[in-house]
């Protein structure tokens, strides 16, 4: 066959490909129904090993691991369609939050960082030596919200102010870029609140990955398949587990009133070995 001919029988197995595809998809609806009605796990990674293993015997060795790949996406896939019923059906988003936020009353920063003060008059800003210290004031409900320096764009995670907001639940509810000799820096807001904005285009989260292989793979192709961008992600050891498993902290494209964004976050939650919310806010384009 020439190359002309060739592409036609591609075309031909392309058709049956979708035709099967819709198919699928049409299965795949059936079992969200049903395991939307028992609440059953959507995700079964044992299960889904197994279909592997099943499927792939007898496949040519040079096509095994492209053949394999097939297979997880498309399951990925399902997978993805599946939660998003499951949503629709249940109604069972696993995350609070509030669409209003007073503004803050009491805020406190870092004395180091406090000449970068924004909407607050400094003389009644209470000023603390360390991050913990200031999420402990929040929590206590001693001030309403805290301020500073969550990283440098394109730089690693600060330790600090992002340990304190996983370590005490407390959320980003605004953001704003500042430059600094040549620098720019993330000027945030944070309080024990998570709020959401219908004006807001930033997520942050936290997660940790399943221990095993291409499981961080996968999770980043959940959130393109929704169609989102990751605009950060920075990752850093957990020394508190005794596997050392990294911890990675990411700002995604989105708003989380949409239901997508929703189906999203309702996916890793169950497909992450933790996830955490950190904040959701505006970032200026």
């Amino acid at each position: 066959m020439n190359l002309d001919e060739v592409r036609v029988n591609i075309d031909r197995v392309d058709k049956e490909i979708r035709k099967l595809f819709i198919e699928r998809m049409e299965l795949a609806d059936n079992v969200a129904r049903i395991k939307a009605q028992t609440e059953d796990e959507i995700y079964k990674p044992d299960r889904e090993e197994a279909i592997i293993r099943k499927n792939t015997e007898g496949i040519d060795e040079k096509l095994l691991r492209e053949y394999t790949a097939l297979i997880k996406r498309i399951m990925e896939v399902s997978r993805k369609y599946q939660y998003g019923r499951t949503l629709e059906i249940r109604d069972c988003f696993p995350y609070e939050f509030d669409t209003r936020m007073a503004k803050p009353e009491s805020v406190a920063m870092l004395k180091s960082e406090l000449y970068m003060c924004d909407g607050f008059s400094k003389d009644r800003v209470l000023c603390v030596d360390n991050y913990d210290e200031m999420a402990r004031l929040i929590v206590d409900g001693k001030i309403d919200a805290g301020m500073g320096v969550m990283e440098e764009i394109g730089k690693a995670a600060e330790d600090g102010l992002n340990t304190a907001l996983v370590k005490y639940n407390l959320y980003i509810n605004s953001c704003r870029l500042i430059e600094e000799n040549g620098r720019k820096l993330k000027l945030v807001t944070f309080s024990k609140k998570l709020v959401v904005d219908e004006q807001d285009n930033r997520l942050k989260i936290m997660f940790v990955c399943p221990n095993r292989s291409g499981s961080l793979g996968s999770l980043l192709c959940q959130i393109s398949d929704y169609g989102v961008n990751l605009t950060e992600i920075h990752s850093r050891p957990n020394g508190e587990t005794k596997d050392w498993n990294y911890e990675f902290y990411a700002e995604l494209s989105l708003n989380l009133l949409g239901r997508e964004a929703q189906a999203l976050i309702f996916q890793l939650s169950k497909e992450t070995q933790y996830l955490q919310i950190l904040g959701s806010f505006r970032v200026e384009e």
